[in-house]
């Protein structure tokens, strides 16, 4: 019996490396294609060169792209945190007759199609006076990412303490107060979560950014999208490094702030605990 399960547990580290190395394999491609010395994007490369690299700063279009999805991602982040904590707050702690039929409404943009949700926005914002810049795509994206927020924001919320509001109720706080010194603390975690999800999902959104931007507030996809359409050369790829690099600085800033968070912190050592005991 223990050498059956021995052989199963090293099939599963197999499987586990075959999956993880598949995973792996395009970013390491990516790699390899930065810093090949061909002016054509191929593999494998003819040779290893930096080049690429250091002529990534004469392309300012990207910059400016990078700072316009910066830009928008992080509007569209800060309006979904705070429609979808104020949604949750009504749905879950204050609940109407009708309330789960609001919260299905909300949640609607996850399964629609986002090009669909991408020629509605040209039309309504057009109609507005407001398609072509920035501040339509922040307005297009927040609800885009709204469901993500509701879901874990409200998730987050159902599983507080009701103790905690009464007693600062009993102490003679009113409802904002209760909100912003009771409930908005303890739902920081989730917020921090929920925006993160948030940010990933909008800086590399392209089909409602395609339809709604016009020339100067490209965003990042769509520059390199359109860069692709003229030009093969590793350009690309380079752009996808520092994007890589970007991402994984994103990550383990996020997880240092977590691991910060003394709550979080108290909640893994009892789950830890917990598989001990």
């Amino acid at each position: 019996m223990g050498k059956k399960a021995a052989d199963f547990k090293w099939v599963l580290y197999v499987c586990a490396g075959a999956v993880g190395l598949y995973l792996l394999l395009p970013l390491l491609m990516i790699i390899l294609t930065s810093v090949s010395m061909g002016a054509s994007t191929k593999f494998p490369p003819e040779g290893l060169t930096l080049e690429w690299y250091g002529k990534l700063a004469d392309q300012k279009q990207f910059l400016q792209a990078f700072l316009n999805s910066i830009a928008a991602s992080a509007g569209a982040v800060a309006l979904a945190l705070v429609a979808g904590t104020l949604a949750a707050l009504a749905i879950i702690q204050y609940p109407f007759r009708g309330s789960g039929v609001l919260r299905a409404f909300f949640m609607s943009p996850m399964v629609m199609p986002k090009i669909t949700l991408g020629v509605a926005y040209l039309i309504l914002f057009s109609k507005m006076h407001i398609a072509g810049g920035l501040f339509a795509l922040i307005l297009g994206e927040a609800v885009i990412v709204l469901p993500f927020v509701l879901s874990i924001v409200g998730s987050a919320m159902a599983n507080l303490n009701a103790a905690h509001r009464e007693a600062a109720a009993d102490l003679g706080a009113g409802p904002f107060r209760i909100f912003f010194t009771v409930t908005l603390p303890q739902l920081r975690l989730s917020l921090l979560l929920a925006g993160s999800i948030a940010f990933v999902f909008t800086f590399d959104q392209v089909e409602t950014a395609l339809l709604i931007l016009r020339q100067g507030s490209y965003t990042l996809p769509i520059q390199l999208f359109l860069y692709m359409e003229k030009w093969q050369d590793p350009t690309v790829a380079v752009v996808s490094v520092v994007l890589i690099a970007f991402a994984l600085t994103l990550f383990f800033a996020i997880k240092l702030v977590i691991r910060s968070a003394p709550g979080l912190e108290n909640l893994l050592g009892s789950g830890q605990n917990k598989r001990r005991s």
